[in-house]
């Protein structure tokens, strides 16, 4: 097999920035927005740099073997009836060289290259912690080694002298592989950050135009249009103002959706002989069913899905908008722990959420507001009782630093 001579180098660096490139372009908005930059660089760094050849050559291993050797018959040129060659008893040395690194680099033309030919008789490829090996072969006739004192040091110097212009293209390959290492890690992080800030620009004009989710033609209106009365505006007060997050649905698209879950337990409690029996899969299932007569998605067909046993997922523009978590009353325990549990489905931090808590078995429902509202003063950086069963609260998450918007809601199915 010929040796440097399939593909150029430069060719071979191009291919794999391209690929490198397209991988990263792939992200998803929500992946890229989310990732720590370095983080991410040291990956693809770690997976994208080649590792140069290193090649023992003092640690080759020697075999031989009896073979033919064609030598050619100088008398054909003078008598057509001679042949033009003829076989010779000989030997074939075999010298299999360890080395370690990308094995696909002997294919390489390096920038600076020898005009010769480069021969192995085979590569075998690293695997795991142990080293390749590359076959070099060289060929004596018997006549050749009769007669040398030493013929172990006479084979070996021939080898090394031979294999010299070998070594130099591998140094020359190694070069092109360490400039392009070097400059990689900086590649990948401008990379990264262009399609942070691409996906980032994206986001930001979406939500300057307050584009809102889809909702079906035919969806119920739940809320009715007030009468537009004619009024003054007063100067307004200097207040502090909550920020949207960057990336999540809007203010109206999440009062929405609070009043579709609101409706749609109110009415279990009116029919609660019903839904008494359900489990919580069940009761979540009711409000999927709900959710799903209001909004479409434009991808799926399908804007509300479960992950988990008890949760809602709503997806917006691909990106987790809403989270909400079914739960039975068991104790202010368990309640805590509901809390914990879809806080963990906040994977970054523009979610909005919503607890949803049925009361099954306890007669004295007034109680179990009173508990969970004594929590949500003693846990929450603000909130505001939207209704008798609804509070909305802002908490602060120390591990992202971040407030998260959780609607806790609050219904007697008890019988």
């Amino acid at each position: 097999m010929d040796l440097f001579s399939k593909v150029e180098v430069s060719a071979y660096l191009e291919k794999i920035k391209t690929k490198m490139e397209d991988e990263i372009l792939s992200l998803s908005d929500e992946q890229v927005t989310t990732i720590d930059i370095d983080e991410w660089r040291e990956y693809y760094y770690s997976n994208y740099q080649i590792e140069p050849i290193l090649i023992y050559v003092d640690q080759a291993e020697l075999d031989i073997s009896e073979v033919k050797i064609q030598e050619y018959n100088i008398w054909s040129k003078y008598d057509p009836y001679e042949q033009e060659y003829f076989l010779v008893d000989g030997y074939k040395i075999i010298f299999k060289i360890p080395f370690y690194g990308e094995s696909e680099l002997f294919n390489l033309r390096p920038s600076s290259f020898i005009l010769s030919r480069f021969v192995a008789d085979k590569i075998v490829s690293p695997r795991n912690d142990n080293p390749g090996y590359l076959f070099y072969a060289s060929q004596y006739k018997r006549n050749d080694l009769k007669g040398k004192e030493d013929i172990r040091t006479f084979v070996i110097e021939e080898f090394k002298s031979g294999f010299r212009s070998y070594l130099t293209m591998i140094e020359n390959v190694n070069n092109d592989i360490k400039g392009f290492n070097v400059g990689l890690e900086n590649l990948v992080k401008s990379k990264l950050e262009l399609r942070k800030n691409k996906a980032s620009d994206f986001d930001n004009i979406k939500k300057a135009l307050q584009i809102p989710m889809n909702l079906k033609a035919d969806a119920p209106n739940i809320r009715p249009l007030p009468l537009k009365k004619i009024r003054k505006i007063i100067k307004p007060k200097t207040k502090n103002v909550f920020a949207e997050p960057e990336y999540c649905i809007s203010d109206s698209d999440y009062n929405n959706i609070l009043n579709i879950i609101h409706n749609a337990c109110s009415t279990m409690e009116a029919t609660s002989r019903t839904f008494n029996k359900n489990n919580e899969e069940e009761l979540r299932d009711f409000i999927i069913s709900t959710l799903g007569t209001h909004y479409v998605d434009s991808v799926t067909g399908e804007t509300f899905r479960k992950i988990g046993k008890t949760d809602i997922h709503v997806i917006f523009e691909n990106k987790s908008a809403f989270i909400g978590e079914c739960k039975i009353w068991h104790g202010i325990k368990k309640f805590t722990d509901a809390i914990e549990q879809v806080f963990g489905y906040s994977t970054w931090k523009d979610r909005k959420i919503s607890l949803i808590i049925f009361n099954k078995d306890n007669k004295d429902f007034n109680s179990i507001l009173d508990v969970i509202e004594d929590w949500i003063k003693a846990n929450t950086k603000k909130a505001t009782k939207e209704n008798a069963n609804m509070w909305k609260c802002l908490i602060h998450r120390e591990e992202s630093n971040s407030d998260i918007q959780i609607a806790i809601q609050v219904y007697d199915i008890s019988i």
